[in-house]
C-alpha cells in the first residue's frame, strides 16, 4: 500500500487494485501518516516517495 501512496494513487485505485473497501484504505492511509508523524498526508506522500523500499 506504501507504494501505491507513493504513487499518488486515490484511495478508490489502491481499493480496486488491493480488492478492498475504499474506507479500508482511507483507514489503512490514516493510520500510516499517524505513524509516520506527518502532519500533511501530501508531504507523506513525497516523503514514501523518496524512501527507499
Amino acid at each position: 500500500m506504501v507504494e501505491l501512496l507513493s504513487a499518488q494513487k486515490t484511495s478508490k485505485q489502491i481499493a480496486e487494485l488491493l480488492f478492498l473497501s475504499e474506507k479500508t484504505v482511507e483507514g489503512h492511509r490514516t493510520r500510516i501518516i499517524e505513524k509516520l508523524g506527518i502532519p500533511k498526508e501530501k508531504k507523506c506522500i513525497t516523503d514514501l516517495g523518496n524512501t527507499e523500499l
